[in-house]
């Protein structure tokens, strides 16, 4: 018999309270004080912690069973996109189903981990290079698809993903590194034959910010003034000029960080990093204390995955990477990519926490 209540961690739970409550701060102070903006923003957050509350009752065994199903889904909105998409700022990457309207590719960082511990579990052992290569194949399915929509930055993502379950089932460091080195020998292929020319203009403006400081590189410049004019404690909350002023561009979605940063300083973002390390090492932790193989894959894997976003988002408005499209988790202004990140923590709760009922 399943047990179908809701198991919850409260300490991953009041950290991303935590971080739901300091964007909802920073949103309403980048948006100029917009109240339907701030309204919507905390709809979709009450709606994120519902989804974790559900996600987290239900049964680890059904997780697994719906994996394969799970990334036929992905598949086919994706396709559903390429074929009947909607289409913002140049990229069809959206679908409309009624009122409803949402990113399939989000759908792929729940769909893809899953998919590849649920293959990898089925047999024993170490994976080798035919059960890698199969995964992979697996993988760039979707990956090709949220390529040509185009997402090229998607799909290096879900690639990422597979490769993270793979390294947790125990891939060997010869494996890893010659995928290091084959990403490395790629990367001339990808500027001349892949890269679209807005994504080479994004590795320029990465390399030299002031060779065109009212265009291309405007966003990071301005981002960089931001960050640097809040100091050691920040101009305090709705003192950010950068961001009020409309000098950052999507201040309150991609660049949220650099508002954050002007408003509450040095400090302020140690305690947001502090947050960001405290939740991948909780995961990291319940999932090391998971006894079966896909519940600690999965768990391990989505903690690593929500890392990675948090790190390339603050990376990029920092200067220290190119600009990419990845939101700042639980943070950004935006409703797909933090519902999602719910769905992701109330399976990894679901997975690590779980415990069926025993017969006595």
């Amino acid at each position: 018999m399943h047990n179908y209540r809701p198991r919850l961690d409260l300490p991953l739970l009041m950290a991303i309270t935590v971080l739901i409550f300091l964007s909802s701060l920073t949103v309403w102070s980048a948006s100029g004080f917009s109240e339907s903006m701030l309204e919507r923003h905390l709809a979709r957050a009450l709606i994120t912690l519902s989804a974790i509350v559900v996600m987290s009752s239900i049964p680890p065994i059904k997780y697994k069973h719906c994996a394969p199903y799970l990334y036929g889904l992905a598949v086919v909105l994706l396709v559903g996109v390429i074929v009947m998409g909607d289409s913002t700022n140049g990229s069809q990457r959206w679908l409309a189903l009624g009122p409803i309207r949402f990113q399939p590719s989000e759908l792929v960082k729940v769909a893809i981990p899953m998919m590849i511990a649920w293959m990898l579990v089925t047999e024993a052992g170490r994976p080798d290079l035919k059960k890698i290569a199969t995964c992979l194949l697996v993988t760039g399915v979707p990956a090709g698809l949220i390529f040509i929509q185009p997402d090229l930055d998607g799909a290096i993502f879900t690639v990422i993903y597979a490769l993270f379950v793979l390294y947790f089932a125990g891939m060997s460091w010869k494996i890893i590194s010659s995928f290091m080195a084959a990403i490395a020998t790629a990367v001339p292929i990808l500027w001349f034959f892949v890269m679209a020319a807005y994504q080479k203009k994004r590795v320029v403006q990465f390399l030299d910010p002031e060779s065109d400081p009212l265009g291309a590189g405007y966003q990071i410049i301005q981002s960089l003034i931001a960050i640097g004019s809040g100091g050691i404690k920040g101009k305090g909350w709705t003192n950010a000029t950068q961001g009020q002023l409309g000098f950052i561009p999507e201040s309150h979605t991609d660049f949220i960080f650099s508002t954050y940063a002007e408003e509450w300083g040095f400090l302020g973002s140690v305690l947001l990093l502090g947050l960001y390390l405290f939740i991948t090492a909780r995961v990291i932790w319940l999932a090391n204390q998971c006894e079966s193989p896909f519940n600690r894959l999965v768990s391990g894997a989505l903690a690593l995955s929500f890392f990675l976003y948090a790190f390339i988002n603050i990376g990029m408005v920092s200067g220290a990477l190119p600009v990419m499209g990845s939101p700042l988790p639980f943070f950004s202004y935006g409703g797909t990519a933090m519902i999602t990140q719910g769905v992701c923590f109330g399976i990894i709760m679901s997975l690590c926490l779980y415990k069926p009922y025993k017969k006595k």
